[in-house]
């Protein structure tokens, strides 16, 4: 892999990492400490870039900022599957202030049986916050894992955020 940048933002959950490869941003992390981001870094080279990070920080702070969805970002999601970039491709369309069952995402991509794995794809998403995998909830409308922050509280206080009931 090439070099990857990286850089960090605060947020009012604590830190958020983000590292670009040079077809998008390629991992981010939300209210953790930086080892753990730093090592799952898998490239030769690991730079710390502000300049090159600055369109995705500046998107997190908008979104902080209730101006949710502002732009786009270019997103590398090369490593995951095609069936987990079909995931969270489809992710990427839930407005905020929404969610979707796992079972109405499997049935959008035309694989009516698959909620858990669609469930296991979600687990996966290595751009949480950006690939807005909390907007995902569980059949009954639970809310059910979350991998980044402190787990469920930081899936529950982001719905909030967003105004989800």
């Amino acid at each position: 892999m090439d070099i990857v940048r990286w850089d960090m933002i605060m947020t009012p959950l604590g830190p958020f990492y983000a590292a670009v490869t040079a077809l998008g941003v390629w991992r981010s992390e939300l209210g953790r400490s930086i080892e753990p981001f730093l090592s799952g870094l898998e490239a030769t080279e690991a730079l710390r870039d502000p300049r090159a990070l600055a369109p995705v920080m500046a998107w997190v702070a908008a979104y902080f900022a209730g101006e949710r969805d502002a732009f786009p970002l270019a997103l590398d999601l090369s490593d995951g599957t095609a069936f987990q970039q079909a995931v969270w491709r489809a992710v990427l369309a839930i407005p905020a202030g929404q969610v979707r069952t796992y079972g109405e995402l499997a049935r959008q991509l035309g694989r009516p049986g698959a909620a858990r794995a669609v469930g296991a794809a979600n687990a996966r998403n290595p751009l949480p916050l950006i690939v807005p995998c909390h907007r995902l909830v569980g059949g009954d409308g639970s809310l059910r894992g979350y991998g980044s922050g402190n787990g469920l509280p930081t899936k529950r206080w982001l719905l909030a955020f967003e105004g989800a009931r």
